[in-house]
């Protein structure tokens, strides 16, 4: 299971994904999804030089932190929660932050 949070943290705000779906050996269309949103984002925050963005990505673990909040941090947060309210037995999203 994919296990996603994104909270308010000392630096401003973090989105933590960690697991592998385990959807499908061999099509795993859930966990490309949710690759494709993370690693999307590191690259726009990457390519943009925005909100002194901090960004760790491994097989299975990604670590995004902000010191403030963007649409595309918040499109990539609505996105993954998206994912989680069609696949909930697959990703599970949490938000602890207003």
């Amino acid at each position: 299971m994919i296990e996603a949070t994104a909270a308010q943290c000392a630096q401003g705000y973090s989105l933590e994904v960690i697991g592998h779906a385990d959807y499908a050996c061999g099509n795993d269309v859930v966990c490309a999804a949710v690759s494709a949103l993370v690693e999307s984002l590191a690259a726009y925050l990457e390519e943009y030089d925005e909100l002194d963005a901090e960004t760790d990505l491994a097989d299975g673990y990604a670590m995004i932190t902000v010191s403030e909040r963007n649409a595309a941090f918040d499109m990539a947060v609505c996105g993954l929660g998206a994912i989680a309210d069609h696949y909930p037995a697959y990703v599970s999203m949490t938000t602890t932050y207003i």
